[in-house]
């Protein structure tokens, strides 16, 4: 929950809020987001909703990949990470910003302009950025093109479809995969980045799309170049509010002390948890996806 900067302002709210102020939260507005043309669309076939029941992506054409400016790097360096480029570190600042992983694909490695999220057969190779040729699992989930895998997904990227110098179009990625797949696949691998560091306790299935839009207008701003393709975003099945019960008596033995009911419930208002029903014993509550 509190695995990025908004996360953890949320909850300072909830906490502040608590103590009698009355704040509201003030996230970046991403309404300036616009389509300027579909010349780079890149079509998305998710083969296996269960491993990523959700997959977001939008092309931007024009780039000039360069050094990010000071604030960025500023930024960056303040959370102990090292800036690589402009488009890398606008995805590494969302990430951190949002606790959406992003993935930055260049567009003239992408074989027909197809993306399929799939599994592949066991023990095929493939090399990732560092320069390491892996042995895949049929269990490992991966990012591909018509014809080659560009991504381990959630995890590591590959070395063929990396951001360079020379990149111009760039795709951008913005996913929901399964915690557990990806927790067992960088294990597998004995690889852990800050990606797979997220994926892996679980993300907010709802927040793709504006992570994108957020990184898209970033982009923009400190590399130029213009959004070439609508949002691509398959989510068969939305993630909906989870159900909890919370036992009155059970609380109170595991806290120590009796509090207010009322104080229970303005905190659990607070922490953006839906009550549904109110008995003598407990509430029932929604819990929002975002508090995996």
């Amino acid at each position: 929950d509190a695995m990025g900067h908004i996360g953890v302002a949320r909850d300072l709210m909830a906490e502040l809020n608590h103590k009698g102020a009355k704040l509201q939260m003030c996230i970046p507005m991403v309404d300036a987001f616009k389509e300027s043309n579909s010349s780079k669309t890149i079509k998305v076939e998710v083969k296996d909703s269960n491993l990523c029941p959700r997959y977001s992506g939008v092309s931007i054409s024009g780039v000039k990949v360069a050094e990010s400016p000071v604030w960025l790097q500023n930024k960056l360096k303040a959370i102990s990470l090292s800036p690589i480029n402009n488009i890398v570190d606008v995805t590494n600042y969302v990430l951190h910003e949002t606790g959406q992983p992003l993935h930055a694909f260049d567009i003239a490695k992408i074989q027909d302009n197809k993306i399929v999220v799939r599994t592949l057969k066991d023990k095929t190779k493939f090399t990732t950025l560092d320069e390491i040729e892996r042995k895949l699992s049929s269990n490992d989930l991966m990012i591909c093109d018509a014809r080659k895998p560009l991504c381990i997904a959630g995890v590591f990227g590959g070395i063929e479809a990396g951001i360079s110098k020379k990149t111009t179009d760039v795709f951008l990625e913005s996913a929901y995969f399964n915690a557990v797949s990806i927790r067992k696949t960088a294990k597998r691998h004995t690889l852990s980045t800050d990606a797979s560091f997220h994926f892996e306790r679980g993300c907010d299935p709802n927040i793709t799309v504006y992570a994108l839009k957020r990184a898209s207008l970033l982009i923009q701003d400190i590399a130029g170049g213009e959004i070439a393709s609508e949002i691509t975003d398959t989510y068969p099945k939305k993630i909906e509010h989870f159900k909890v019960d919370l036992n009155f008596a059970r609380m109170d033995t595991l806290i120590g002390e009796k509090i207010n009911r009322d104080i229970v419930k303005s905190i659990l208002t607070d922490l953006e948890i839906e009550i549904k029903e109110e008995t003598k014993g407990g509430l029932s509550l929604l819990v929002p996806p975002f508090r995996s």
